[in-house]
C-alpha cells in the first residue's frame, strides 16, 4: 500500500502508526520494488499464505479497549463486568468482538497480539 500524505506532519503520523502495527515502511516505490524483487523472481517462493496477524487490525471501540486492558491484567469475565459496571454477557460480547478484530482464538492470544500491536501496555 502506498500513501502520499500532503504534509510532513501527516507522513510522520502514518509512519508511526504503520510501524506500531509492525509494517515495514519505506520512503518510495523504488525502495519497495527493490525489497520485493527477490521474492517475485525466486523459484523457492510458493503460495504465500496471508496470516491474519499480519493484516492491519480493525479499530477497537473504547469499551473493547477497556475490556482488553482488564483482560491483560488477568481479570476474569465477572471481575471485568464488576469493574466496568456491565453484565457478564456484555463482557463475553466484547471479548468476541476483540477476538475477531485481532484474529485471536484465546484470551492469551488476544493479549499477546494487542501487546505486539501496541494497543495496550503492561
Amino acid at each position: 500500500m502506498f500513501i502520499d500524505a500532503a504534509s510532513a506532519d501527516w507522513r510522520g503520523r502514518f509512519r508511526l502508526e504503520a510501524e506500531r502495527a509492525g509494517w515495514l515502511v519505506v520512503s518510495s516505490r523504488d525502495a519497495a520494488d527493490v525489497l520485493l524483487s527477490p521474492a517475485r523472481t525466486s523459484p523457492y517462493v510458493e503460495d504465500v499464505k496471508d496470516d491474519e496477524f499480519d493484516r492491519p487490525h480493525e479499530s477497537l471501540t473504547a469499551r473493547e479497549h477497556d475490556v482488553l486492558e482488564l483482560l491483560a491484567q488477568g481479570l476474569g469475565n465477572r471481575e471485568i463486568a464488576e469493574r466496568l459496571g456491565i453484565s457478564d454477557h456484555t463482557v463475553k460480547f466484547h471479548l468476541s468482538a476483540i477476538f475477531g478484530k485481532l484474529g485471536a482464538t484465546t484470551r492469551t492470544d488476544a493479549v499477546r497480539r494487542a501487546l505486539s500491536l501496541g494497543l495496550i501496555g503492561l
